[in-house]
């Protein structure tokens, strides 16, 4: 796995070095929460980040993290199909739901995620399947123990966007989620579910994936509106491969320079139009190129969020 710190955006742009002419492009849905745990908020929004970077760390697949709004639910899987009927670069949807725990003897308990593999024009499913990992119930407790102002690995600032995700991806502790044994359980279902994939796909399935240009940083801007409402975000919280973007935000712009390559994107929104059906935190990715400036994510009423580069 990649270092989750300052560095991340350097070690974005090296993973991107490796993208290879042929590759099947996975659309990953966010992880469903279906376990009602009090753990499970934070395995389901770290489980994704984790498999976006091993799949992107592979020769054989390219992965685009997808952000189809709070109304998304894995029981319904036409809304996702609709959702990327024009993003003709994805090739199969993966849909990943956190089941209830297991409990066996001894105090183990068992962390199940259940897969469904989808056609991403047809909605036909693929393979379905489940992965695993035993952990003892005493370590699912995350530790949240308030960081030193000296720990310059934590970004507490977006933290606080975030909190109701059991620390989040930057979170505001004396170790990183990826350091506690939670973490690191979902790491090993992420590795899991990386190496069965293979298993439900076609053999013919690959074609040319996304060959970006690569470089010195180029100047960039970020916007997020509501083109539904004529109207676009003033305030939000932003994270671009791991580094907060939203500190000098400038008439609901974020400006900033990033290298060419995969780009992860990762935002909560603070003025969301009324009833829109947001996701709490927003974990979506693009392919970078410098061959345009502007980073367009338009959110509709269903809180699915289109990027779009102008």
């Amino acid at each position: 796995m990649t270092l989750r710190s300052a560095i991340l955006a350097l070690a974005f742009a090296a993973a991107s070095c490796s993208i290879s002419a042929q590759r099947v492009t996975i659309g990953i849905a966010p992880t469903y929460d279906g376990g009602g745990d009090a753990f499970g908020p934070a395995v389901a929004q770290h489980l994704n980040v984790f498999l976006y970077e091993d799949l992107l760390d592979t020769s054989s697949y390219f992965p685009v993290l997808l952000s189809p709004g709070g109304v998304y639910t894995p029981l319904d899987t036409s809304w996702l199909v609709d959702y990327i009927h024009d993003r003709s670069d994805v090739d199969f949807l993966l849909v990943p739901t956190l089941k209830p725990i297991v409990s066996p003897e001894h105090g183990k308990w068992t962390l199940l995620i259940d897969l469904v593999l989808l056609d991403a024009r047809t909605g036909d499913q693929r393979g379905v399947w489940t992965v695993s990992e035993e952990i003892r119930g005493s370590k699912t407790v995350l530790d949240n123990t308030p960081v030193e102002a000296k720990d310059t690995n934590i970004d507490t600032k977006f933290s606080s966007a975030i909190s109701s995700f059991g620390g989040g991806f930057r979170t505001a502790s004396s170790r990183r989620f990826e350091k506690q044994p939670l973490g690191k359980a979902t790491e090993h279902l992420s590795e899991e579910i990386r190496d069965t994939l293979a298993a439900h796909l076609p053999a013919s399935a690959a074609h040319p994936a996304p060959s970006p240009a690569y470089g010195e940083p180029c100047p960039m801007r970020v916007r997020l509106t509501y083109a539904y409402r004529h109207a676009a975000s003033q305030s939000y919280m932003l994270l671009v491969n791991g580094l907060d973007q939203s500190t000098a935000l400038k008439e609901g712009i974020s400006t900033f320079s990033a290298p060419p390559g995969p780009m992860l994107l990762q935002f909560s929104l603070n003025d969301a139009p009324y009833k829109m059906a947001k996701e709490g935190l927003y974990q979506l990715s693009t392919v970078h190129s410098c061959s345009a400036s502007t980073l367009i994510v338009d959110l509709g009423p269903s809180g699915d969020a289109h990027p779009k580069w102008e």
